[in-house]
């Protein structure tokens, strides 16, 4: 992956199965601002809520309910507009490890 993001509106049910999104964990975060770290880029794909993320870059997008963003590796500035409830998955993890 490369330093930007990478988004898909409206994930379809179909395309939400092809990559796994129902095996993937669940994450809850409440209305706020946050920064977060990861050394591998992850998918998130956002089950309820709205917030806009920023990277060190300076890129920022917004994202809500039923889109899937890739955060690439870094330090990503979350500002939580409505609780967002989310399905993620790291790309440090093997395939094999949402297999339920």
């Amino acid at each position: 992956m490369g330093t930007t993001f990478i988004v898909e509106r409206a994930l379809s049910i179909a395309r939400q199965t092809e990559l796994g999104v129902p095996g993937w964990p669940i994450w809850k975060d409440a209305e706020g601002q946050r920064t977060l770290s990861a050394e591998a880029s992850e998918k998130s794909w956002l089950i309820a809520g709205r917030a806009t993320l920023t990277l060190e870059n300076g890129e920022q997008i917004t994202v809500e309910r039923g889109d899937l963003v890739v955060i690439p590796a870094g330090t990503c500035h979350w500002h939580v507009h409505e609780t967002v409830r989310r399905h993620y998955r790291s790309d440090a993890l093997s395939p094999a490890c949402c297999i339920l």
